[in-house]
């Protein structure tokens, strides 16, 4: 069959609309803006400052302005470690123009083993993390925190326009365990005052061994870029008592308070919240002194408490002769400087 020039030129323009027609349909491919590259810093005010930071792995994403295509993933558990003082990873990732960007980082990179079965689905890291099992372990004056890893975490979210020139993602880590303190004060005007007590041991029970920690960056709203993070723990599993003796160092004299652990040897636990009727409860073996021998049991309850992560609690008693009695627990951020008090109850 033959075509005059005229059918022929007819037939190149129809295949050239059939192509633009497919290209107008076909999906969104995202270009980087090759000048500004991507790279992590430390907040110089990270609340993580007790906790030796060189190394974490980040998650992060990416979508285009406020689309409702689903996210496109640039960093999956990739490792980033401070070599004298940069801190680097593998390849190279660049900013993308009109995107909403958002990034989760854990430290350590340990946590995040199969274990844990990390999962990373539309900004949220979520994975399982299991406490050292305490139950049986004999520990002498401190937690034995061998076993206990210290994880913080943080979070960035930003909406690149394209004309910013600054690459860096500044991250500020934050805590995601409680510590935990014990401050008793002995108080009693019917024995002398150089008299004083001793502390021998602190038995808790009741505590939850393992759960599930969701973390994700905060909504932008009217913000071009924000740090803030939701914290969730969930699906609990397990049991565990933890048992610590003293060798005689924890002594408490008439009208002193002291803390029954350092601040650095504190305890490091699960945050978790007691139910009402939870039977968890704090015991402390102590005497006094002109009866050394004869040691007193004095029970606290932690049903209806909740410990939070990041923060820290000091939890404040009175001693005298009739027992244990409780004032406010001093409650702050890890390593911050806002204190607030709520109460507490004795069982």
């Amino acid at each position: 069959m033959k075509y005059n020039p005229l059918q022929i030129a007819t037939l190149i323009i129809c295949c050239m609309l059939c192509v633009t027609s497919c290209s107008s349909d076909s999906v969104y491919e995202p270009e980087s803006d090759k000048g500004v590259e991507m790279s992590f810093d430390m907040a110089s005010e990270s609340r993580a400052t007790t906790t030796v930071l060189d190394e974490f792995s980040v998650y992060g994403e990416m979508k285009y302005q406020t689309g409702a295509a689903d996210p496109i993933v640039i960093f999956d558990k990739t490792q980033v470690v401070n070599r004298d003082g940069v801190w680097s990873y593998k390849g190279t990732q660049y900013w993308f123009p009109k995107h909403e960007h958002s990034f989760v980082a854990v430290s350590p990179s340990s946590s995040l083993e199969s274990t844990a079965s990390p999962q990373y689905i539309n900004s949220k890291l979520s994975f399982i993390f299991t406490m050292p099992t305490y139950s049986g372990k004999e520990m002498q004056e401190t937690q034995d925190k061998n076993e206990l890893l210290d994880i913080v975490a943080a979070t960035h979210r930003r909406f690149y326009n394209g004309s910013e020139k600054d690459g860096v993602i500044s991250l500020r880590f934050g805590h995601l365990l409680s510590k935990i303190n014990f401050a008793p004060r002995f108080e009693d005007n019917t024995v002398k005052k150089d008299d004083y007590i001793q502390f021998h041991k602190i038995e808790i029970s009741g505590l939850k061994k393992k759960a599930k920690i969701a973390v994700t960056p905060a909504s932008l709203l009217e913000n071009p870029q924000t740090d803030d993070r939701l914290i969730e723990f969930s699906e609990y599993d397990g049991t565990d008592n933890l048992t610590i003796t003293f060798n005689g160092s924890k002594i408490v004299s008439n009208s002193q308070q002291i803390n029954l652990f350092a601040d650095a040897d504190a305890l490091k636990m699960l945050p978790q919240l007691f139910e009402a009727t939870s039977e968890a409860t704090v015991r402390f073996s102590y005497s006094f002194k002109e009866d050394s021998e004869n040691q007193r049991v004095g029970s606290i309850s932690l049903g209806g408490q909740e410990w939070k992560p990041g923060a820290a609690y000091t939890y404040n008693f009175t001693v005298d002769k009739m027992g244990l009695n409780l004032e406010k627990p001093t409650i702050k951020e890890w390593d911050s400087v806002n204190i607030s008090d709520v109460k507490w109850i004795v069982e």
